[in-house]
């Protein structure tokens, strides 16, 4: 679908990937609506889309409640109408093994991406169908197509993320809208810094699945699978041909000695 003039709406846009997106969004002309809890992150980001000619606008919200998401939508529509775009990239969660999760963690990691991605698209698809066209990209990870040890709120979220794409782009085949899924390997974010302890649970497997990539090529991967209605996107290349051709079984076994082991 074509970026540029449309109206964009990035979640977890204040910092990390969604920054980046937003950024990339805007640099090939698309009108920006950033969406985070973050107003400060939100504001310096979209100053600086603007100071480089871009247009963006800003809209605090928090995605793991219905009522906010149900506000977010009207308030959008009034400032810009329905999207052409959505994507759905904010998320949360710890790299934690079931024991170690706190009571009630496990329904905020899937609160947030997967039911604040259902609610957002729910709230504007109608619109959607009804104009015939559209595209919602969804951010996974590569823990959506493999099972990471000592990560179980956070994995089943990132395979909730995989199944809500497949199963919406079935739901809206022949409708005009489009649907993309974006997984990356591991991204430098602040991701690591503000949840320690998560990196060393997959030391060995980063390497396996092509090393560390930047939120900018992410960024671009994800503008670019938009651009070309690209159903699904694994980067970088190497970790895409690693989780495309490599047997289920093996693929799992290979995780599995990543490194992590549970403290005695």
């Amino acid at each position: 679908m074509q970026v540029a003039y449309a109206d964009v709406l990035v979640t977890g846009a204040a910092s990390g990937i969604g920054a980046s997106i937003a950024r990339e969004m805007a640099s090939r002309s698309a009108r920006v609506t950033l969406v985070d809890m973050n107003r400060e992150g939100l504001d310096e980001i979209a100053t600086e889309i603007e100071t480089a000619g871009g247009s963006a606008r800003v809209e605090q919200a928090d995605l793991s409640v219905v009522a906010d998401v149900e506000a977010l939508a009207t308030r959008v529509r009034e400032a810009t109408g329905v999207p052409h775009i959505i994507v759905n990239n904010a998320g949360a969660g710890r790299f934690r093994a079931i024991d170690e999760t706190d009571p009630g963690e496990a329904g905020f990691m899937m609160a947030v991406p997967y039911l604040a991605a259902f609610e957002l698209t729910r709230a504007f698809i109608g619109d959607m169908i009804a104009r015939g066209t559209g595209r919602v990209a969804c951010m996974t990870s590569l823990s959506g197509y493999t099972h990471i040890p000592g990560a179980n709120g956070y994995g089943v979220a990132r395979w909730a993320m995989r199944a809500f794409a497949s199963q919406l782009r079935e739901d809206l085949r022949g409708t005009g809208v489009g649907v993309t899924l974006i997984a990356p390997s591991e991204v430098e974010s602040p991701y690591f810094v503000n949840n320690p302890g998560s990196r060393e649970r997959i030391p060995r497997a980063v390497k396996l699945l092509g090393g560390t990539i930047t939120p900018q090529a992410v960024a671009r991967a994800t503008a670019d699978a938009i651009e070309r209605d690209r159903d699904e996107v694994i980067v970088p290349r190497q970790a895409e041909i690693f989780v495309k051709l490599t047997p289920r079984p093996i693929l799992n076994a290979l995780v599995r000695r990543s490194g992590w082991r549970r403290q005695a």
